[in-house]
């Protein structure tokens, strides 16, 4: 019985909703496409399977800190037989765990590390009990945090001879969830679906004419609302200066910020910092939060416009996973539709033309990890996915720099890239309607792009009449039996004026 192995494995007495369905089937031997919303326990979908079979897991997740994390969690509750495999590992370490690959039960890795042929051929060799792709989103080219190294994952699949696989995500529309499964190429999957709704999240929106009121208005709300939070700005150098200027104005609170930018054991320090509660606030972009498992993070604020729906709910979900009453307000001003605009452009043209991708191409390389580096010097990230493409559509690339059909090529880049870039503007169309809309209910907007309806509930959201009254900090009260200051020098003087009069004075 699934529930004995799950008191005996982990310690928990019954399984959360989704949960169960979601293992049997995987146990099953299918492939399976899941979507929990976020603080469901995704990752015991699959970490109970693993510690039940017979071979090897792998779990291709996006973030170090997030395989690190799920490491140590593992560890501290007596489950040893894990390791994570990533850039943080040495040579001589990474030959060292493949050499001992098999003594363990799950490996996390990235999908970076999955395109290393010594990873692939060491697991090659393993008995692959189950294949995973966390965050699965990361995956589809309309995905919210799409990265172009996943799309290779299902050539590692087929290296791995086709074992059971889990694709799971907290958000994915539908135009997302059939993207996924053709990426991968899930066979039949086994398609287990749960609410995106977080009926505790209270949703917000408020509006102002420049930067300095929304600063004063974070200030207030750090201040004077319950702790800890997480505050979202969109770029690296805004999440510094709204950290630096909480920090000067608020001593009393320990703050600290996170971005994409930071060393990657800077970025352990501080997610690790907030989740021993030695940090109260952190500022960060959207590079924060990814599998982060701190159940008491009491509001998140967005300081611009968010992108897009599907990310603004995966980012709002790390608010309240212990059940209790948690807010989510966006903080607006004028110039927040101009540079969302710009942030969803597509950068490949600035970057450089692809009207010179012909001569990149004819320049001479050896392997295609060399080419791949040229096409991101030229092209940023979006080198990686200019390469798979054309990997993709047969064009023929070798060492002396032929390929077949380039004029029809670089035509079919452009319109690509300029679809992305429509998809991206209408879903911040969508979250531009949920933010302006001064009528509708704010939950129904979000969750419409996934087929859900909100049900009734109190403290929907501001539309709805919700007040953020409720989250302010509780006055503390005087422990029972004690006085007030002011009634403790009353009852002082009251008992002189007794004890006086006792005497006859």
């Amino acid at each position: 019985m699934l529930e004995r192995d799950l008191q005996r494995l982990f310690g928990f007495q019954s399984f959360k909703e989704g949960q169960k369905e979601i293992i049997e089937a995987f146990m099953a031997g299918n492939d399976v496409f899941a979507m929990l919303p976020t603080g469901r326990g995704k990752s015991l979908c699959y970490q109970l399977p693993a510690f039940l079979a017979e071979g090897l897991t792998i779990v291709v997740s996006p973030l170090l800190s997030l395989m690190e994390d799920q490491v140590a969690q593992l560890k501290k509750a007596g489950r040893k037989q894990v390791v994570a495999l990533n850039s943080f590992s040495s040579k001589q370490e990474r030959q060292k765990l493949l050499q001992q690959v098999n003594d363990y039960k799950i490996v996390y890795l990235s999908p970076e590390m999955l395109q290393a042929q010594d990873v692939v051929n060491s697991l090659s060799k393993q008995q692959i009990s189950y294949f995973v792709i966390d965050e699965a989103h990361c995956i589809s080219y309309w995905g919210h945090d799409f990265r172009a190294d996943y799309l290779r994952l299902r050539e590692v699949k087929a290296l791995l001879d086709h074992p059971p696989t889990l694709a799971i995500t907290a958000t994915a529309d539908e135009t997302v969830r059939a993207d996924i499964k053709n990426q991968l190429q899930l066979r039949e999957p086994v398609e287990i679906l749960d609410r995106v709704n977080r009926e505790n999240i209270t949703l917000f929106v408020e509006k102002y004419e420049t930067t300095e009121q929304k600063m004063i208005r974070l200030k207030q709300i750090v201040q004077q609302y319950e702790l800890p939070g997480l505050v979202y700005a969109q770029t690296r150098a805004q999440a510094e200066w709204y950290c630096e200027q909480l920090q000067r104005d608020c001593p009393e609170l320990s703050i600290g910020y996170y971005h994409g930018g930071m060393d990657s054991m800077d970025r352990m320090l501080v997610q690790e910092q907030f989740l021993s509660n030695q940090l109260d606030l952190i500022c960060a972009t959207n590079a924060f939060g990814m599998g982060v498992n701190k159940q008491d993070i009491r509001f998140i604020i967005h300081l611009q416009q968010p992108l897009d729906v599907a990310s603004y709910l995966q980012e709002i979900g790390r608010a309240g996973r212990d059940g209790l009453p948690s807010l989510a307000l966006v903080l607006l001003s004028p110039e927040d539709p101009f540079y969302a605009s710009r942030l969803i452009q597509n950068r490949v043209e600035e970057r450089g033309s692809l009207e010179a991708l012909p001569h990149i191409l004819a320049m001479p390389f050896t392997n295609k990890s060399e080419l791949r580096i040229r096409l991101e010097q030229s092209y940023g990230e979006q080198g990686q996915m200019i390469l798979f493409l054309l990997e993709k559509w047969g064009v023929i690339v070798d060492d002396k720099g032929t390929w077949k059909n380039q004029h029809e090529t670089i035509t079919k880049l452009k319109a690509y890239f300029e679809k992305q870039e429509q998809t991206r503007q209408q879903r911040l169309d969508t979250m531009t309607v949920y933010s302006e809309n001064h009528n509708q209910c704010r939950r129904n907007l979000l969750l419409r792009p996934f087929d859900e309806h909100a049900r009734l509930q109190a403290n929907c959201c501001d539309i709805c009449g919700a007040t953020l009254d409720s989250f302010q900090k509780q006055k503390q009260q005087p422990a029972k039996g004690l006085f007030q200051w002011d009634e403790e020098l009353a009852y002082i003087f009251n008992q002189l004026y007794i004890e006086r009069g006792t005497k006859g004075e």
